[in-house]
């Protein structure tokens, strides 16, 4: 009974792999090593090996703080790859603001003091036409140098993701752009989706602010909003996992979309957590252009290389926690398997006893344990005609 019980709480506080049958185990992909330069003939450099914490997230920060010389050094060919996107939001969007918008406007119209009624121009239309016809082309030149920016990222994440799992490197150029030769199709691809969704929830926004200013918002605008956010947000969280996904780990690409999707599932507050973290530099830069360029410094010089190792540290996070949850289930489920044969064994000695007419639990058959009946005893024989004697 005690250990019917003890059963009963393992089982309950073993924590069950959520869509276990689309997870697919996989390993780190194993990147090739960097050949050692020779001091002398017979001896070859030492490669330093450095103890970090356990803990995924730590890691990736002590990581950082550790490996800051050989990942700065990986960052500044990836600094290139974000000139674009600087000189649009430093520059351009201010040019192209004061194009769009260069006539002096005029807003005393119908004030009473000789200006006509109508004579004036209107500030609603004035910020309807800021929010359309500037900042909606401005955003969208901005998502199309992100696309740019996910490519050089490729190189960046592939030296962060062997920093993070120890893979010594002292090349830092060489790496990077070995990187980039092995993954940028996939940056283009899930990079390139990641964009054009928050494109286009970015364009709602836009159209409602529009709309609202000239009071002619209606039940579309406000539903292409909330309708491309409710599914915008899950998939661009679900695509950056599948990339991720597929520069740590050995996985098809069929491999990385399921396994995206677990991971999530199990491990959901760590992804949104990491995805926001991901997101809040974007949307810091359109504050101010004074307090943008600092942010775009810092995340220069250590924002996306913190970035790639927060990514990383999720998708070994959530493979880990997913690899022990199965291996969790699939040994219960043996235990499992094993107790319904024993019970279907003695279900079935029982029924082939009771059959066979045998005692079932070793009783005998004088206690009544068996089924036959008691032999009768023999009576001796007597001649009828002899008469008894009196």
């Amino acid at each position: 009974m005690a250990s019917g019980n003890d059963s009963n709480v393992k089982q309950a506080k073993t924590k069950k792999l959520l869509l276990a049958p689309l997870f697919e185990d996989a390993s780190v992909r194993t990147e090739p090593e960097e050949p050692q330069k020779v001091l002398v003939a017979g001896m070859a450099e030492a490669r330093p090996t450095k103890e970090y914490p356990d803990s995924f997230f730590g890691r990736a920060f002590k990581i950082l703080r550790g490996e800051f010389g050989t990942l700065f050094k990986s960052s500044l060919f990836f600094i290139l790859f974000t000139i674009p996107f600087a000189v649009i939001l430093f520059w351009f969007a201010g040019y192209y603001q004061n194009l769009m918008l260069s006539g002096t406007y005029n807003f005393m119209g119908g004030i009473g003091v000789g200006y006509p009624f109508g004579a004036g121009d209107s500030i609603a239309e004035s910020v309807a036409r800021l929010y359309w016809d500037v900042k909606e082309p401005i955003y969208m030149m901005l998502a199309a140098t992100l696309i740019l920016i996910l490519l050089g990222f490729s190189g960046l994440f592939y030296c962060a993701k062997r920093s993070f799992f120890q893979e010594y490197y002292k090349k830092s150029f060489r790496m990077y752009w070995i990187g980039f030769k092995k993954h940028w199709w996939r940056f283009l691809l899930f990079g390139g989706l990641v964009v054009l969704i928050g494109a286009a929830m970015t364009t709602s926004i836009m159209n409602l602010l529009k709309a609202q200013q000239l009071a002619t918002a209606g039940a579309g605008d406000y539903c292409a909003v909330v309708f491309s956010w409710i599914f915008g947000a899950p998939l661009v969280l679900y695509f950056t996992v599948v990339l991720a996904l597929g520069v740590t780990y050995d996985l098809s690409v069929k491999g990385c979309f399921k396994d995206a999707l677990v991971v999530i599932v199990n491990n959901p507050f760590s992804s949104i957590f990491v995805c926001a973290f991901s997101v809040a530099p974007l949307l810091l830069l359109l504050i101010g252009q004074f307090f943008s360029i600092i942010i775009y410094i810092v995340m220069a010089l250590v924002g996306f290389t913190l970035m790639a190792l927060m990514y990383i540290a999720l998708v070994s996070r959530g493979m880990t926690k997913c690899q022990d949850r199965k291996e969790e289930g699939d040994k219960l489920a043996e235990q499992q398997a094993r107790k319904a044969m024993k019970e279907q064994a003695k279900s079935k000695k029982a029924d082939y006893s009771a059959y066979a007419g045998k005692p079932a639990n070793g009783e005998s058959a004088k206690t009544g344990g068996g089924n036959k009946k008691a032999k009768k005893k023999a009576v001796p024989y007597q001649n009828p005609k002899k008469k008894k004697k009196k």
